[in-house]
């Protein structure tokens, strides 16, 4: 089983919108397949940890893996 990390830098959230007035719900932008990294990893601790740290670094980070 291979486990990887893809990653993104974060959109800039938008301020107009707070939850005491909504104008309207945030819409999910997929990012551009250009702009997505990949780093592969050993074990699932090791890829959490990473994802982690890419997030306190201000990115978007997923694990994903190839089998079970």
């Amino acid at each position: 089983m291979n486990i990887w990390i893809e990653y993104w830098k974060r959109q800039p959230e938008s301020t107009l919108n707070n939850h005491a007035q909504m104008r309207q719900n945030a819409k999910w932008i997929p990012p551009d397949e250009s702009d997505i990294t990949k780093r592969f990893c050993q074990n699932m601790e090791h890829a959490t940890k990473l994802s982690q740290s890419l997030f306190d670094q201000g990115y978007h980070a997923q694990i994903r893996t190839d089998g079970p």
